[in-house]
């Protein structure tokens, strides 16, 4: 139960945070509605992991349309819906490359959740990853700042700007490679 609190606050964090400032027209209200729509669903299919189906020939007509509605909360990709719905009302905002920045990283840890939640795995079971977590945050990072390089004035402060995303991008080069090739050795 806390598990699926903790998840739901993030879903509607990540709704919240995508749909602020508000556009007006239908498409971002489609987007928003799809959002909330597979935000719920992805919670109940987490909720109803545990629910087993009745496994008789002869059932009522309730029964078989709770059956069809449960296989298809269960069978559904709700995550990845939530995601694209999500990405869609980002899409529809001004380019502010600092808000979808920190959008990218509250959809990194929504799917994380969703993961751990769905294999009931303990947060430990990322630690191999985090190398390749910490490339993937810092080239997130990396390409926030090249896309407010453009609106910095010339001179030093775009220089230094510059030169710390080519050492981000190195030191992520430096983080992925040895942990790939590991991966591939145990192949």
């Amino acid at each position: 139960m806390r598990t699926l609190t903790t998840l739901g606050v993030l879903i509607a964090a990540v709704i919240i945070w995508a749909a602020l400032p508000g556009e007006p027209g239908p498409y971002p209200r489609i987007a928003l509605i799809c959002a909330a729509a597979a935000g719920l669903a992805s919670l109940a299919q987490l909720a109803l992991t545990g629910v087993p189906l009745a496994d008789r020939p002869i059932s009522s007509i309730p029964e078989r349309i709770f059956e069809r509605l449960l296989i298809g909360i269960r069978t559904i990709p709700w995550a990845e819906i939530l995601i694209v719905a999500v990405l869609a009302l980002e899409v529809h905002h001004a380019a502010r490359a600092w808000h979808t920045g920190v959008l990218g990283v509250a959809l990194l840890g929504y799917l994380f959740a969703v993961h751990l939640a769905e294999t009931t795995a303990r947060l430990t079971v990322l630690r191999p990853q985090l190398p390749l977590l910490a490339a993937g945050i810092g080239l997130l990072a990396l390409a926030v700042a090249a896309a407010a390089v453009p609106t910095l004035p010339s001179g030093s402060t775009s220089a230094i700007v510059r030169i710390v995303a080519i050492a981000a991008a190195i030191v992520a080069g430096v983080l992925v490679v040895p942990v790939w090739l590991h991966s591939q050795r145990e192949r």
